[in-house]
């Protein structure tokens, strides 16, 4: 993350996407399919690190680059994509706003208060009550502790997408994309962007 300085003075924190060597791989059709979109592979490797249905898949439609994860976009009608174009950041030019998914840090084992945001106790002399997650259960009915309890456990690691963040800047000569505050994730991780269909676009900026 960085900060950018607006036309009015405002400093805004941002946080700086790159967009890494990736390609259209496929293109899929309803009557193959059974719906309109593209495939796009990335994470680039060695060879000799694929699996021989990477391999083949690849070699078949004559793709450059040994990539080794896939994702598929869907469209509502045919895109004009073709296979082996590849996909930059000059794609967002013009758009205000996206959405951002990712998988959010590990947190590691937590308690109830830092997990779900429990409220804590009193902090007073013999409360014995301060970051405890409070009653779970009943005695004979129904006996038991019902679903979906907030308790202690494993944080973080989960699949969370960020809606409508703005688009501050595009540079299309270094392949980065600066969008408006925090996305999930680490550092090293790897984002799905889209152009944002929240209802409103608050963020989106018109386009000529």
């Amino acid at each position: 993350m960085t900060r950018m300085v607006d036309t009015e003075g405002r400093v805004i924190p941002v946080t700086l996407l790159k967009v890494e060597d990736q390609r259209v791989t496929k293109l899929l059709t309803p009557e193959r399919d059974g719906y309109y979109g593209y495939q796009v592979g990335y994470a680039p490797g060695a060879e000799k690190n694929l699996t021989k249905a990477d391999i083949s898949r690849l070699r078949k439609v004559e793709v450059e680059g040994n990539y080794s994860k896939f994702i598929e976009f869907r469209t509502s009608a045919a895109t004009d994509s073709e296979i082996g174009r590849a996909m930059t950041a000059e794609l967002f030019q013009g758009v205000g706003a996206v959405d951002v998914t990712g998988v959010t840090r590990g947190r590691g084992f937590q308690g109830a208060v830092k997990r779900w945001g429990s409220r804590i106790g009193r902090k007073s002399h013999g409360s014995r009550f301060h970051r405890r997650p409070g009653s779970l259960g009943q005695n004979t009915s129904p006996g038991r502790v019902f679903k979906n309890k907030h308790q202690p456990g494993q944080m973080g690691v989960a699949m969370r997408t960020v809606r409508n963040i703005r688009v501050m800047d595009v540079d299309t000569v270094n392949n980065v994309i600066a969008v408006k505050g925090s996305v999930p994730g680490h550092k090293e991780g790897f984002l799905e962007i889209r152009p944002t269909n929240k209802a409103g676009k608050v963020n989106r900026e018109p386009q000529g």
